[in-house]
């Protein structure tokens, strides 16, 4: 173990080396939420294709991608796009068409069995961790709850991610919605995606009625991770911290700090997308070792 941290600390294995810099370098692009060449070489071919009929297209699709991820990368509105990049109107286009025919979640899908199998696991995993996050809404109508828990007027997004905090499955409901009850309809759908799912980590939140539907309904075994009883501030819990992880890396986007959508499948589409950017980044870079860091082996 100690020879293979030499090694990175030296140098021989570390990422960033004078022959592979410019390839992960975003300097020299127009905005950093511009896709490189071999994110857009990754995501092209999952991309629906044109139906050819109708006008020729005018703005390349690349472009257009990135002008949908810049909106998404710094939560800006959809007017306020700059000037460089394709008119607003033809990027919320492309970006509904996207959304409203589920797109999105099966390019994630095929993206975390790509990213999964560059890392040498599974294509497909046997363990989800599932939980939920409230935040507010800012968008002029649709729907909403109060969630008293956290103190939230506004929607709750319901998650699954697998052991290396790749985002399964999502799901949006207003905020006074349960866990539990919210909980049920995504494992579901997660299923269906992942079918080799055995084991479903959850919190306290998930009471006997997400258990039972899981265990018995669904055939699946329900693990519960409970916070130390007597326990003040942050606590690392095992396997739960995975997914606390992945809600923060994901609302780096800050599309994601608040819910500016009015119909819940394309807040949950954004969530997806987010997702997206991240496997893209992740698939795209080459690390020494598939952990990062150390040999597996060590």
């Amino acid at each position: 173990m100690m020879s293979a941290r030499l090694e990175w600390i030296n140098g021989s294995s570390v990422v960033w080396t004078d022959a592979n810099r410019s390839r992960y370098d975003r300097r020299d692009q127009r905005y950093p939420s511009d896709m490189t060449n071999d994110e857009w070489l990754e995501l092209e071919p999952l991309l629906p294709v044109a139906k050819g009929v109708g006008r020729p297209r005018i703005y390349e699709l690349h472009e257009i991608m990135n002008g949908i991820r810049y909106v998404q990368r710094y939560g800006i509105p959809w007017d306020a796009m700059p000037k460089d990049l394709p008119p607003a109107s033809i990027c919320y286009d492309d970006w509904r068409v996207l959304t409203d025919s589920g797109q999105l979640e099966r390019i994630n899908h095929h993206l975390v069995m790509r990213d999964r199998e560059k890392s040498g696991r599974d294509a497909s995993p046997t363990l989800a961790i599932v939980d939920a996050q409230s935040v507010k809404c800012d968008a002029p109508q649709g729907e909403r709850g109060y969630d008293a828990g956290k103190n939230v007027m506004g929607r709750k997004r319901h998650l699954a991610v697998d052991s290396g905090g790749r985002l399964l499955a999502v799901m949006v409901t207003p905020a006074d919605v349960q866990d539990q009850d919210g909980g049920v309809p995504l494992v579901k759908r997660m299923f269906r995606l992942y079918p080799w799912i055995k084991t479903v980590v959850v919190d306290g939140g998930y009471k006997s009625r997400f258990i039972e539907a899981v265990q018995a309904g669904l055939n699946r075994f329900v693990e519960v991770v409970l916070r130390p009883q007597f326990a003040k501030g942050f606590v690392l819990l095992p396997k739960r911290w995975r997914i606390e992880q992945s809600i923060g890396a994901l609302t780096m986007s800050r599309r994601l700090k608040l819910d500016y959508d009015t119909l819940l499948h394309i807040s949950a589409a954004a969530m997806f997308f987010a997702s997206i950017t991240r496997l893209l980044a992740s698939i795209t870079t080459e690390w020494p070792f598939p952990n990062g860091l150390l040999d597996p082996n060590v």
